[in-house]
């Protein structure tokens, strides 16, 4: 910027990157997994109940919200399908912001994080084919499975992480991972 007397806001830096997140590839991937074995190959579940589900918050739907909870794989679990639909939509969006320029006329970055902003997020997002409520949390951190749904284990947890291109994550990437003090003690 001093070199060239142009202010870093003005593209004055000889790197003039941006970064945007992708968030919540968990939520997604579980939620395209529901839909994809519960409505469209096992047939368990009518497209406009899932609908009428989703519009109401899943009011008078527990059995289905259930069902999509715990019939369905979940990211975090070295599911090679799920793994693959969550790999599939990172690349589709750093594929897309590609096409786009910051202000400064240089690329964006993608990023796959979400800090803390995963709980207010949540807040404005409406029920999701995952299982999800209304106005819940979404999943925490940018590469991290939805809270609890990662019953395999901690080694299922970076199998199924292993499968998004790290280069996907140029803007940095995030995984939480959290342990109760219990496990550490045998």
């Amino acid at each position: 910027c001093m070199e060239r007397g142009v202010d870093v806001t003005c593209g004055g830096a000889r790197y003039n990157l941006s970064g945007i997140q992708m968030i919540q590839v968990a939520n997604l991937a579980d939620s395209l997994a529901a839909l994809k074995e519960l409505v469209y190959e096992k047939r368990k579940i009518a497209p406009e109940r899932l609908l009428a589900a989703l519009r109401t918050d899943f009011a008078g739907e527990e059995p289905l919200r259930q069902m999509l909870l715990n019939r369905a794989g979940k990211y975090g679990n070295d599911l090679e399908a799920v793994d693959a639909l969550a790999a599939k939509w990172a690349a589709y969006f750093r594929g897309a912001l590609e096409k786009h320029k910051n202000y400064r006329g240089c690329p964006y970055h993608t990023g796959l994080y979400t800090v803390s902003a995963h709980v207010p997020m949540g807040q404005n997002v409406g029920a999701s084919p995952d299982g999800r409520h209304a106005r819940e949390p979404l999943a925490d951190g940018g590469m991290s499975p939805v809270y609890g749904r990662d019953v395999c284990g901690p080694t299922a947890v970076l199998k199924s992480v292993s499968h998004i291109d790290s280069g996907l994550a140029s803007n940095g990437g995030l995984l939480n991972m959290k342990f109760l003090p219990s496990f550490f003690e045998t």
